[in-house]
């Protein structure tokens, strides 16, 4: 499958992971849907990067905690930009707690935003994709997800794994679907007593990952045709030590 000329969605493209990739498909010739749902201001500097690669891009608004917003989704996107071959799952609801200080409201969120969310949009998108058009579905995942201080984050992710695989099931052979396993990229966004150098000696690479090295394992298995159900890990070895 070409990057260039395909309409992408980008969920959570307002920063961070999510703006690499969202920059990185525009430079390929991919038309970029930037999702945000309050980072309104870092998402525009997003499409404003994107547009200075000559793509075309625009800014879409929605809730992924609230289902029928995440369905309106893909439609916005589809009236602006055309229909979407390329689903980029990278929004994540995130924070710490223990099994015991797990809410209910709690764990429907995470399971809402990680989990149902990437459910709807791939839906929607096979849906409205024609029976001989192609399609990829990426999704951003955690390299571990059993995590005794994150309880519910973890299980949302779990499922978000055996929500890959199913998908790359019912969405072939014309779609294939893929996660990465992310180790450390950038530094905690809500916590700073985790330091490159600790981080680093925690993988056998010895180092923390780069954006590029996330944009540029997405590129490869949007170009790869015979590569889903996968999770590829990119943490510089941390799952094997």
């Amino acid at each position: 499958m070409q990057v260039a000329g395909s309409t992408a969605l980008v969920t959570g493209a307002g920063r961070r992971v999510g703006r690499a990739i969202a920059v990185a498909l525009a430079q390929a010739g991919a038309q970029v849907a930037v999702h945000y749902n309050r980072s309104d201001r870092d998402a525009t500097e997003t499409v404003e990067v994107a547009r200075s690669f000559g793509a075309r891009s625009e800014l879409f608004k929605a809730d992924l905690g609230d289902a029928g917003e995440t369905v309106r989704l893909v439609g916005d996107v589809e009236s602006s930009l055309g229909r979407i071959s390329i689903l980029i799952n990278n929004a994540s609801a995130f924070s710490k707690s223990t099994l015991n200080e797990t809410s209910l409201d709690e764990w429907e969120s995470y399971m809402a935003v990680n989990f149902r969310a990437p459910f709807l949009l791939a839906q929607a998108m096979q849906r409205s994709l024609l029976p001989d058009e192609t399609g990829k579905v990426v999704s951003l995942n955690d390299w571990r997800t059993a995590r005794a201080n994150r309880f519910a984050y973890g299980v949302s992710k779990a499922a978000l794994s055996g929500l890959t695989r199913s998908l790359a099931v019912a969405m072939a052979p014309n779609v294939q679907v893929n996660e990465l396993a992310l180790g450390a990229i950038l530094p905690p966004a809500d916590s700073l007593d985790e330091t490159g150098e600790r981080v680093a000696k925690a993988a056998p690479a010895g180092r923390m990952g780069t954006l590029n090295e996330v944009s540029g394992a997405v590129l490869a298995l949007i170009e790869n045709d015979f590569i889903t159900g996968e999770t590829l890990h990119i943490d510089g070895g941390r799952h094997v030590r």
